[in-house]
């Protein structure tokens, strides 16, 4: 029996996925985007490690089409969102000085504050003097852009074929009815709207997930080897909430197509259940900045996403939700952002699958459109 429901075994990841002769390890594009978030350190430690596994005999490396055609198409974007960060940053602390110029005034020079402004202007001035030395230093990394160089050489010769557009069309079929029946991976992205196209084919970005689990199992197949997804994100349409690990579903039908054992699992936990295997182990300042990002990245959306809701009294489509925080939100935007607003929208409306049966907050709409409750 267990040959056929391989998945729903409690001790899937240490009987299988531990004993595996040879692991291919696969690194999802929020892995290689987030290299663009983190101190130069930390990117260093990275991807020494990603070098490391190339020379252990144990590992293969490899990277999907689709990664690499993701990350190369959202790199920039990257970039743009932690400029506007600075942006804010910087006209925050423009309008701070403009405000304390003006209060100074009040009063003329006998004024209480002149004396206080007089002194604070020369701190004020250095740091005026740091902020536009920092900007200069982030334009220049733009331009170098020490990571694309690195990722290049670690992955050359060893990035998939992308899909014909025959292919891709029966993929897109495929998503269609796995989407509508909540079949994993990939239908928490089915509000997306966005395509783009290589080599002639228009590819739905709704369809990512779909295409990048394809080409796995492409992989796992000519490759005879267990498969690990390492990834920055454990989206809810790739884990399950009962078994608190990747879907059972997935490694039921990973099995039965290739034959080989597939699991998920973020960089933290792949060094911690492999380490006995690993030449070179992350740094524990890396291990925590990687942990610390990801815990802020999934928290306090739920309070951004109620905001906008209830500032437009009435029901919102995806998009327009999407396009109101990225409109009034401050915050850093991670590369899943729209990913992670879809799931927690998703997570708190019992309409819908992906309801973590707690708070009940969302009504899904005929309209395809989403109101509070």
């Amino acid at each position: 029996m267990l040959n056929r429901f391989p998945g729903f075994a409690d001790d899937y990841l240490e009987e299988q996925i531990l004993n595996s002769e040879k692991v291919t390890v696969v690194f999802d594009t929020n892995i290689l985007l987030n290299l663009y978030r983190y101190e130069k350190k930390i990117v260093n430690d990275i991807l020494l490690q990603i070098k490391s596994l190339k020379r252990n005999k144990f590992f293969d490396i490899w990277l999907p089409h689709q990664v690499a055609l993701e990350f190369n198409l959202q790199r920039k974007q990257t970039f743009k969102t932690q400029e506007k960060a600075f942006q804010e940053f910087s006209k925050e602390f423009k309008t701070f000085s403009k405000k304390l110029d003006g209060l100074a005034k009040v009063g003329g020079k006998n004024s209480e504050l002149s004396p206080l402004k007089k002194e604070l202007g020369v701190h004020l001035d250095r740091i005026s003097n740091v902020i536009n030395k920092h900007q200069q230093k982030e334009r220049n990394v733009r331009l170098e852009d020490k990571v694309i160089e690195q990722v290049f050489e670690i992955f050359e010769g060893l990035v998939g074929e992308h899909y014909s557009f025959e292919q891709m069309k029966r993929i897109e079929q495929e998503g269609e009815y796995r989407y509508s029946h909540n079949i994993p991976p990939g239908f928490d992205d089915g509000g997306k709207s966005v395509s783009y196209s290589y080599m002639g084919t228009k590819i739905e970005s709704k369809y990512g997930d779909l295409i990048l689990w394809n080409q796995l199992i492409d992989r796992a197949i000519s490759s005879k080897n267990t498969l690990i997804l390492v990834t920055g994100d454990e989206k809810s349409d790739w884990k399950s909430k009962e078994f608190d690990r990747v879907h059972p579903e997935l490694i039921n039908e990973f099995k039965l197509k290739t034959g080989q054992d597939f699991y998920s699992l973020t960089l933290p936990n792949f060094e911690r259940h492999f380490k006995p295997r690993l030449k070179r182990k992350l740094s524990d300042a890396t291990t925590n900045e990687i942990i610390k990002l990801n815990q802020n990245d999934n928290s306090g959306w739920l309070e951004d996403i109620l905001f906008v809701f209830q500032k437009k009294g009435k029901p919102l489509t995806l998009k327009e939700v999407y396009n109101e925080i990225l409109a009034y939100t401050d915050r850093e935007l991670p590369p899943s952002w729209d990913v992670i607003i879809r799931r927690t929208i998703y997570n708190h409306c019992s309409d819908l699958k992906a309801f973590l049966g707690k708070r009940d907050l969302f009504i899904k709409l005929d309209s395809g459109k989403y109101g509070l409750r």
